[in-house]
């Protein structure tokens, strides 16, 4: 469902986290030199200081450290299979009987309805993933590979 965003802002993340690597060195007597010429900074100048490339690899660290966090994050899993999210795995802590089943019951659904099962508005697991990587991508909406990436997981 999210591989295509995934791929997307990792990339995105990683340029980032480059360029501001390759600003660090080459802007960190500048800083220097603004930090100590004029208390009164222009705003250009104060935006500068502010958005500086170490903040710009901490901000980095920090979006890929929310990414890895909403991809972790569980669907709803009870003892009872009718309770238990349907898009449940092991990974989310079902046991091999607990998958059993919940695979049955899936199966089921599928043949009654036609439709794969979808994880339900109770557990929420993938809306709240699907939310957290779409405004983590907001930043770069004006990256010519944006709007694919949005749409390629829609599909």
């Amino acid at each position: 469902m999210t591989a295509a965003l995934v791929a997307f802002l990792r990339a995105q993340f990683d340029e980032d986290d480059a360029v501001a690597r390759a600003a660090d060195a080459e802007l960190s007597t500048v800083f220097t030199r603004i930090a100590t010429f004029d208390p009164e900074m222009a705003a250009d100048e104060r935006h500068i200081m502010r958005h500086r490339p170490a903040r710009a690899h901490y901000e980095v660290v920090a979006k890929r450290l929310m990414l890895d966090e909403a991809l972790a994050s569980r669907h709803h899993v009870s003892a009872d299979q009718y309770e238990t999210c349907p898009r449940a795995t092991m990974a989310d802590g079902l046991d091999a009987r607990q998958q059993a089943a919940l695979n049955a019951l899936n199966d089921e659904h599928r043949q009654e309805d036609g439709r794969e099962p979808a994880c339900w508005d109770s557990c929420g697991r993938d809306a709240r993933v699907r939310r957290t990587l779409e405004l983590l991508a907001l930043p770069y909406v004006d990256h010519p590979d944006y709007m694919q990436a949005l749409s390629a997981d829609q599909a």
